[in-house]
């Protein structure tokens, strides 16, 4: 069992930090500055013999590898950022781990593809990096900072092209010959099954057996793999300001057994986002090495059980959100010797404890059905959301088509979103050549609607409204059509980005 720790590149300063949040800018200054919010809060949070480190010296990461190698983390897990237009931030702590070839440190990509932005911005699922130095809201500012746009193949190229330094590096982590490859948020990437194809058709010319993708939190067709990220995970829907560890880490292991596909299960030493969200935060109180050790336990038990070659341990060095492993003053080197421990001890567990790893709550059907449409609905307010904000600016899905030259267009899905998008393209001057719907037979249009399991005539292109279960269908419909298949989350993307 080898064990990735989630690592942060973010304690050296850069131009932007020091922009948006003032003078030499750095996470240490979120951490420094925590304050308490209820009588037994730990914060601040302090480093072990105050090492307020920069990541940018190279003693820095040497400090690091020895720890990593005494206490049995075998690599990072980097967080990648990478914007729009292939603008880059936080990159140096990687790019020069390129460059320093003798520091031992097995290491990988996370690509945390979120647009950054205030709080008070349009965009969804933004992150907003210090709620307490944002300012006050501005009508005449979007409140984007860095924006997060996936573009077409000549921009993925030129993503891959960049990657391609580090995924031949010998010391990044590879599986089945391929790098590894972590997508944050795949689910807000519409195009991403067709850029995952671009990717490994682009390893391939360049000697490579592809590329490992792996979706985190998110159970997207199309992947190698996919990780659960603690504790997002495992909160997700527990809206909860203060929990505690131990129910969260029964949550955990319960999902974890539950798990199928080929997935990586993570840990976490502890959770308080404070410092940066201020009385906005979330904690995830009581949390001790020993509950950890625990939690370790059963997580490397079930990964070797399932055949997961790797665990993730969630983080390395978070320190603005409480979640660490690198020794501080409270506890000093405890969370990497419960970790060492764990690793030692996971295959040598008790009859009582492999009971208790053992244990599945009941899962009602009921239940598991009411996710499934609750997926559905996630999907349909986000893209109307977006969809009446294009509308709100007085713009049309015309210009996405304006600007890729698409006459042609086949409609797949015709039920309540595909009738919407029907009534739009209707004042556009377009041509609808045809529909495909699973119900053609039920159908009566001014136009063929055709089975996605029939043969499909030519077309510039298909817009899918049925953006909840796209990986599916652009998988079925990928070796039948011609030509481009799109989400219609994407088009409306293309939109909004050109109105901000």
């Amino acid at each position: 069992m080898k064990v990735i720790a989630m690592y942060l590149p973010q304690f050296h300063r850069i131009p932007e930090n020091d922009q948006w949040w003032g003078e030499g800018y750095t996470e240490w200054n979120a951490v420094k500055n925590a304050e308490k919010f209820y009588e037994e809060h730990y914060q601040p949070h302090i480093p072990l013999n105050n090492n307020y480190y920069n990541l940018l010296e190279k003693d820095t990461m040497k400090w690091q590898v020895k720890l990593m190698k005494n206490y049995q983390v075998y690599g990072m897990c980097f967080y990648h950022y990478y914007f729009e237009n292939g603008k880059k931030i936080l990159e140096q702590p990687a790019e020069n781990l390129l460059k320093w070839k003798d520091i031992e440190m097995p290491f990988c990509f996370s690509w945390a593809n979120e647009t950054w932005a205030r709080t008070w911005s349009y965009v969804q699922g933004r992150n907003s990096w210090n709620q307490l130095l944002e300012g006050k809201y501005n009508s005449e500012d979007n409140g984007i900072l860095l924006r997060q746009d996936y573009g077409e193949e000549e921009e993925w190229e030129k993503h891959f092209n960049y990657l391609l330094p580090f995924f031949r590096d010998n010391r990044y982590i590879k599986i089945d010959k391929k790098p590894v490859f972590i997508i944050y948020k795949p689910d807000d990437i519409p195009c991403v099954l067709r850029m995952m194809e671009k990717w490994k058709e682009l390893a391939k010319k360049n000697g490579m057996d592809g590329i490992y993708f792996i979706a985190t939190n998110s159970d997207i067709n199309g992947f190698d793999a996919y990780l659960m990220q603690e504790p997002n995970y495992s909160c997700n829907g527990y809206e909860k300001a203060i929990e505690d560890y131990e129910i969260v880490c029964n949550r955990l292991i319960n999902n974890i057994a539950l798990a199928d596909k080929k997935h990586f299960f993570c840990g976490f030493p502890g959770y308080d986002d404070t410092p940066r969200r201020g009385k906005n935060g979330r904690v995830i109180i009581n949390g001790t090495p020993s509950k950890f050790y625990k939690l370790m336990k059963g997580i490397f038990y079930f990964s070797d059980k399932k055949g997961s070659e790797y665990a993730f341990v969630n983080a390395w060095n978070e320190w603005g959100e409480g979640m660490y492993l690198e020794p501080d003053e409270k506890e000093q080197y405890n969370y990497l010797e419960a970790l060492k421990k764990a690793l030692l001890d996971y295959k040598e567990i008790s009859e009582q404890e492999e009971k208790e790893f053992n244990k599945i709550l009941y899962i009602d059907k009921r239940k598991e059905i009411d996710q499934k449409q609750l997926k559905k609905y996630i999907y349909f307010i986000r893209l109307f959301d977006k969809w009446l904000y294009v509308k709100e600016n007085h713009k049309t899905i015309q210009f996405y088509f304006n600007k890729k030259g698409y006459q042609r267009i086949v409609i797949y899905g015709l039920g309540m979103t595909g009738k919407h998008l029907l009534a739009e393209l209707k004042e556009l001057p377009v041509e609808i050549a045809y529909g495909i719907d699973k119900r053609n037979d039920m159908i009566m249009l001014p136009f063929p609607v055709y089975s996605p399991e029939e043969t499909l005539p030519k077309a510039d292109v298909i817009i899918v409204s049925v953006t909840y279960d796209f990986d599916s269908i652009y998988k079925n419909l990928k070796n039948k059509f011609n030509g481009p298949i799109i989400s219609l989350e994407e088009v409306i993307d293309y939109v909004i980005k050109r109105i901000s």
